[in-house]
C-alpha cells in the first residue's frame, strides 16, 4: 500500500510502501541513539518523527494521541494476553501517527520491552484502513494535535525534541536506499497473513485471537 498526496502542481506524488518503512526505521534508529535506555517508553518523541518525515515528503498526517491496546503472546506459546496504553488519568497514554490511509506506530513493536515475561517479536505498525481496526490491534484516539502545536511548554524539553526531529531529517536526508526495519512492518490484514505463512509467532497468536474474540468484548 502507498501513501497518495497532490503535489503542487496537482499531480499525485506517492510514498511507497519502502519508502515508509525506510521512515519507520529510521525514526526507529534515532530513538535507540538518543534514548538507548528507554526507547521504548519515548512513543511521543517516535511520532513526532515519524509526522515530521511524512510531512517533509508531502504526506498529510496529523499527531494522535489516546489509547491503545494489541495482542501479545509469549515465546514459548504459554502465555498470551493484550497489552498497551490507556486510560491515563491527565493528558494522552499513547502517541501515533495518521494519515488519510494508515496509522502508524513504532509503539507496537516495543511492546515486548514492556511485558513482564519474554515475548515475542512484533512488528511496528503501518495499518490501514484506519476505520477497520481487527482485535489483536486497538485504538482510541482522544486528542488530535494541531500542526503548529508545541511539543512541549518545556524549553528543556521542547529543545531536546528539536534536536531529535533534527536527527531525524539529516538520518532522513543521507539515507541511500531502502532501510529494512529491525521486525517487519504490518500494513494490514494481508500482511499478517502472510507473515503466518512465515510461521510468524505473533502473527499466528494473531489470528488465533481474533478468530476467537468478539470486540465487544475488548475495552475499546
Amino acid at each position: 500500500m502507498s501513501l497518495e498526496t497532490e503535489g503542487s502542481s496537482g499531480s499525485r506524488r506517492v510514498v511507497t510502501s519502502r519508502q515508509r518503512e525506510s521512515i519507520l526505521a529510521i525514526v526507529d534508529r534515532c530513538l535507540r541513539k538518543r534514548f538507548p535506555d528507554d526507547f521504548h517508553k519515548r512513543c511521543a518523541y517516535g511520532a513526532l518523527g515519524v509526522h515530521t518525515l511524512l510531512r517533509d515528503a508531502g504526506v498529510p498526517s496529523r499527531l494522535v494521541g489516546g489509547d491503545f491496546i494489541a495482542f501479545i503472546v509469549a515465546r514459548d506459546n504459554r502465555r498470551a494476553g493484550l497489552a498497551g496504553f490507556g486510560f491515563a488519568e491527565e493528558g494522552c497514554a499513547h502517541f501515533w501517527v495518521e494519515s488519510d490511509t494508515a496509522i502508524l506506530d513504532l509503539g507496537l513493536s516495543y511492546l515486548p520491552n514492556e511485558a513482564s515475561y519474554p515475548v515475542a517479536r512484533m512488528p511496528a505498525a503501518a495499518w490501514g484502513p484506519i476505520d477497520r481496526l481487527p482485535a489483536y490491534l486497538r485504538y482510541r484516539p482522544t486528542q488530535q494535535f494541531p500542526e503548529d502545536v508545541g511539543f512541549s511548554p518545556d524549553p528543556v524539553i521542547r529543545d531536546r525534541a528539536n534536536a531529535f526531529v533534527a536527527e531525524c531529517r539529516a538520518r532522513w536526508a543521507t539515507q541511500k536506499g531502502h532501510l529494512p526495519h529491525p521486525t517487519w512492518i504490518m500494513t494490514g490484514e494481508v500482511a499478517v497473513a502472510a507473515a503466518a505463512r512465515r510461521k510468524d509467532p505473533w502473527a499466528l497468536g494473531a489470528l488465533r485471537f481474533a478468530s476467537m474474540t468478539d470486540l465487544a468484548d475488548l475495552p475499546f
